[in-house]
């Protein structure tokens, strides 16, 4: 599987990464995979158009919330997590 997008991974997203268990990581990590080997990443996410950001439905009420820069190809990854922890209050 070929790579063709970098992360841009936002500090938020590095801190709620590290809450989650191991088997959530995996998820996340997977998932992360598909980003980055997909034509069109912006495609297996949902456009969230209050926060201008797709969201990515990991399962069992898990997401990652990213946007996609094209000029760069680049997959910035905002936040991750269940949905009070990427809606929620910061």
């Amino acid at each position: 599987m070929e790579l063709s997008w970098a992360f841009d991974r936002k500090n938020k997203f590095k801190k709620q990464y590290k809450l989650l268990g191991s088997v959530r990581q995996g998820r996340v990590d997977n998932a992360l995979l598909q980003l980055a080997a997909s034509q069109r990443p912006e495609s297996l996410g949902v456009y969230k158009p209050s926060m201008e950001v797709y969201a990515y439905e990991l399962g069992h009420g898990d997401r990652i919330i990213f946007k996609v820069s094209y000029d760069n190809r680049t997959i910035e990854l905002v936040r991750v997590g269940d949905h009070k922890m990427i809606y929620g209050k910061d």
